[in-house]
Protein backbone atom coordinates (compact mmCIF):
# COMPACT_ATOMS: atom_id res chain seq x y z
CA UNK A 1 0.00 0.00 0.00
CA UNK A 2 2.86 2.37 0.85
CA UNK A 3 4.50 1.63 -2.51
CA UNK A 4 1.24 2.52 -4.29
CA UNK A 5 1.00 5.80 -2.38
CA UNK A 6 4.65 6.62 -3.18
CA UNK A 7 4.08 5.86 -6.88
CA UNK A 8 0.94 8.03 -6.94
CA UNK A 9 2.77 10.87 -5.20
CA UNK A 10 5.61 10.58 -7.72
CA UNK A 11 3.19 10.67 -10.66
CA UNK A 12 1.45 13.75 -9.24
CA UNK A 13 4.84 15.46 -8.73
CA UNK A 14 5.77 14.63 -12.32
CA UNK A 15 2.51 16.14 -13.60
CA UNK A 16 3.01 19.29 -11.54
CA UNK A 17 6.60 19.67 -12.72
CA UNK A 18 5.60 19.09 -16.35
CA UNK A 19 2.86 21.72 -15.99
CA UNK A 20 5.36 24.23 -14.59
CA UNK A 21 7.76 23.60 -17.46
CA UNK A 22 4.97 23.84 -20.03
CA UNK A 23 3.97 27.21 -18.51
CA UNK A 24 7.52 28.45 -19.06
CA UNK A 25 8.53 28.26 -15.41
CA UNK A 26 11.74 26.67 -14.29
CA UNK A 27 11.97 23.98 -11.66
CA UNK A 28 13.38 25.13 -8.32
CA UNK A 29 16.30 23.13 -7.00
CA UNK A 30 18.53 23.42 -3.97
CA UNK A 31 22.08 22.94 -5.23
CA UNK A 32 24.84 21.72 -2.94
CA UNK A 33 28.12 19.91 -3.28
CA UNK A 34 27.28 16.23 -3.38
CA UNK A 35 29.09 12.95 -3.71
CA UNK A 36 27.76 11.43 -6.92
CA UNK A 37 29.48 8.09 -6.34
CA UNK A 38 27.71 7.75 -2.96
CA UNK A 39 24.41 8.83 -4.47
CA UNK A 40 24.62 6.27 -7.29
CA UNK A 41 25.55 3.56 -4.78
CA UNK A 42 22.58 4.51 -2.54
CA UNK A 43 20.14 4.37 -5.46
CA UNK A 44 21.50 1.00 -6.60
CA UNK A 45 21.17 -0.48 -3.10
CA UNK A 46 17.50 0.51 -3.04
CA UNK A 47 16.89 -0.76 -6.58
CA UNK A 48 18.67 -4.07 -5.93
CA UNK A 49 16.37 -4.59 -2.96
CA UNK A 50 13.29 -3.88 -5.11
CA UNK A 51 14.35 -5.63 -8.36
CA UNK A 52 16.86 -8.26 -7.31
CA UNK A 53 20.60 -7.87 -7.63
CA UNK A 54 20.56 -6.75 -11.26
CA UNK A 55 22.33 -3.42 -10.84
CA UNK A 56 26.10 -3.06 -10.99
CA UNK A 57 28.03 0.15 -10.24
CA UNK A 58 31.31 0.84 -11.98
CA UNK A 59 33.15 3.74 -10.35
CA UNK A 60 36.70 3.67 -9.06
CA UNK A 61 37.00 7.12 -7.51
CA UNK A 62 35.11 9.69 -5.46
CA UNK A 63 33.24 12.07 -7.76
CA UNK A 64 31.78 15.31 -6.49
CA UNK A 65 29.43 17.72 -8.22
CA UNK A 66 27.30 20.74 -7.45
CA UNK A 67 23.78 19.41 -7.79
CA UNK A 68 20.36 18.87 -6.35
CA UNK A 69 20.82 15.45 -4.77
CA UNK A 70 17.05 14.82 -4.72
CA UNK A 71 16.59 15.62 -8.41
CA UNK A 72 19.67 13.74 -9.65
CA UNK A 73 18.44 10.75 -7.63
CA UNK A 74 15.10 11.12 -9.43
CA UNK A 75 16.86 10.98 -12.82
CA UNK A 76 18.98 7.95 -11.90
CA UNK A 77 15.94 6.07 -10.57
CA UNK A 78 13.91 6.87 -13.68
CA UNK A 79 16.62 5.70 -16.08
CA UNK A 80 17.40 2.57 -14.06
CA UNK A 81 13.74 1.56 -13.67
CA UNK A 82 13.22 2.11 -17.40
CA UNK A 83 16.17 -0.24 -17.99
CA UNK A 84 14.32 -2.87 -15.94
CA UNK A 85 11.01 -2.30 -17.78
CA UNK A 86 12.37 -2.26 -21.33
CA UNK A 87 15.62 -4.22 -21.15
CA UNK A 88 16.18 -7.94 -21.42
CA UNK A 89 14.97 -9.66 -18.24
CA UNK A 90 17.51 -11.15 -15.84
CA UNK A 91 20.49 -9.36 -17.39
CA UNK A 92 22.70 -6.93 -15.48
CA UNK A 93 22.07 -3.20 -15.67
CA UNK A 94 25.33 -1.29 -15.37
CA UNK A 95 25.71 2.23 -14.00
CA UNK A 96 29.14 3.62 -14.93
CA UNK A 97 30.18 6.87 -13.27
CA UNK A 98 33.40 8.53 -14.36
CA UNK A 99 35.06 11.89 -14.32
CA UNK A 100 36.47 12.85 -17.69
CA UNK A 101 38.62 15.89 -18.43
CA UNK A 102 35.68 18.05 -19.50
CA UNK A 103 32.75 16.62 -17.54
CA UNK A 104 31.25 13.93 -15.32
CA UNK A 105 29.57 11.06 -17.15
CA UNK A 106 26.96 8.62 -15.86
CA UNK A 107 26.02 5.84 -18.28
CA UNK A 108 23.12 3.50 -17.53
CA UNK A 109 23.33 0.47 -19.81
CA UNK A 110 21.01 -2.48 -20.35
CA UNK A 111 20.84 -5.34 -22.83
CA UNK A 112 17.82 -6.07 -24.96
CA UNK A 113 16.04 -4.93 -28.08
CA UNK A 114 17.31 -1.60 -29.39
CA UNK A 115 15.28 1.60 -29.46
CA UNK A 116 14.62 2.47 -33.10
CA UNK A 117 15.92 5.80 -34.41
CA UNK A 118 12.31 6.95 -34.91
CA UNK A 119 11.49 6.17 -31.29
CA UNK A 120 14.71 7.85 -30.12
CA UNK A 121 13.55 11.09 -31.75
CA UNK A 122 10.50 11.30 -29.41
CA UNK A 123 11.91 9.78 -26.21
CA UNK A 124 12.43 13.09 -24.40
CA UNK A 125 9.12 14.70 -25.41
CA UNK A 126 6.40 15.00 -22.79
CA UNK A 127 3.36 12.72 -23.04
CA UNK A 128 4.99 10.77 -25.89
CA UNK A 129 5.51 7.04 -25.63
CA UNK A 130 7.16 4.58 -27.94
CA UNK A 131 5.22 1.58 -29.21
CA UNK A 132 7.17 -0.73 -26.87
CA UNK A 133 6.15 1.46 -23.90
CA UNK A 134 2.41 1.34 -24.57
CA UNK A 135 1.89 -1.73 -22.40
CA UNK A 136 3.74 -0.15 -19.44
CA UNK A 137 2.28 2.13 -16.79
CA UNK A 138 3.13 5.83 -16.80
CA UNK A 139 2.29 9.00 -18.65
CA UNK A 140 5.32 9.60 -20.80
CA UNK A 141 6.84 12.22 -18.49
CA UNK A 142 9.85 10.48 -16.97
CA UNK A 143 12.40 11.08 -19.72
CA UNK A 144 11.04 14.57 -20.41
CA UNK A 145 11.55 15.48 -16.76
CA UNK A 146 14.94 13.74 -16.62
CA UNK A 147 16.12 15.86 -19.54
CA UNK A 148 14.74 19.05 -17.95
CA UNK A 149 16.46 18.27 -14.65
CA UNK A 150 19.79 17.53 -16.31
CA UNK A 151 19.58 20.69 -18.41
CA UNK A 152 18.86 22.71 -15.23
CA UNK A 153 22.18 21.31 -13.98
CA UNK A 154 23.88 22.64 -17.16
CA UNK A 155 24.24 19.06 -18.42
CA UNK A 156 23.03 16.88 -21.27
CA UNK A 157 21.36 13.49 -21.65
CA UNK A 158 21.44 11.30 -24.74
CA UNK A 159 20.67 7.76 -25.78
CA UNK A 160 22.67 5.24 -27.80
CA UNK A 161 20.95 2.04 -28.84
CA UNK A 162 21.88 -0.59 -31.41
CA UNK A 163 21.20 -4.24 -32.16
CA UNK A 164 23.62 -6.46 -30.23
CA UNK A 165 24.95 -3.53 -28.19
CA UNK A 166 22.01 -2.79 -25.92
CA UNK A 167 20.85 0.65 -24.83
CA UNK A 168 22.78 3.32 -22.95
CA UNK A 169 21.50 6.57 -21.52
CA UNK A 170 24.41 8.94 -21.02
CA UNK A 171 24.13 11.85 -18.58
CA UNK A 172 26.88 14.46 -18.72
CA UNK A 173 27.26 16.98 -15.91
CA UNK A 174 29.78 19.79 -15.43
CA UNK A 175 32.78 19.13 -13.19
CA UNK A 176 33.29 21.13 -10.04
CA UNK A 177 35.80 23.92 -10.60
CA UNK A 178 39.04 23.41 -8.68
Amino acid sequence: MLKAVERLNSMIQNLLDASRLRAGQSLKFEFEECSLDSLVQDVVEDLNFAYGNRFVVVCDTAIRSNCSRKEIRRVIENLAINAVKYGAPDTPITLTLEQIETHISLTIHNEGNPISSGAQSILFQQFRRTISAEDQTGWGLGLFLAKSIIEAHQGTIEVESAQGKGTSFIVKLPKLPY
